[in-house]
């Protein structure tokens, strides 16, 4: 509820300043970014290493969402189509082969982080992370049901 409140709280300040039609998204991770600097006490050393690995790890992400899309869009293809098994199983082995890339990739960008913020910074951001998420998915439900 915290994380709404300043979400809205900073939209608000955005759009009495600036009538420009921005991107959501673009909004939503310049309050991602505030709220962690102010979560996380974070020096402005520890910003300046932080939010390019941050940016980094959201670029993998994004990456591999549009990869998975891509594959499962192709599997949907191949048994809509009564494709043989090894085609199949080549796109299996492909998807399977992306999901490992993240996750090593997540891997790397925590011991990133061990370097750059303290273990406490570190729960505090895992545990922000989680609940951002969480929430913005809500918002996102709860605009789908105001529309209908």
């Amino acid at each position: 509820m915290r994380i709404i409140m300043s979400l809205l709280t900073f939209l608000m300040l955005l759009f009495a300043q600036n009538f420009d039609a921005k991107d959501p998204r673009v909004i939503i991770e310049e309050v991602r970014i505030w709220r962690i600097t102010q979560e996380l006490d974070l020096t402005s050393e520890q910003a300046t290493q932080l939010f390019p690995k941050l940016h980094e790890f959201r670029k993998v992400e994004r990456d591999f969402r549009k990869q998975r899309m891509q594959l499962l869009s192709e599997m949907r293809i191949l048994l809509h189509r009564g494709a043989s098994n090894q085609e199949i199983r080549n796109v299996v082995e492909q998807y399977r082969a992306v999901h490992i890339k993240k996750i090593e990739q997540e891997v790397k960008s925590l011991k990133e982080m061990e370097k750059i913020l303290t273990p406490v910074q570190q729960a505090k951001f895992l545990i922000f992370e989680d609940e951002f998420t969480r929430e913005i998915l809500d918002m996102i439900k709860h605009i789908k049901k105001m529309r209908r």
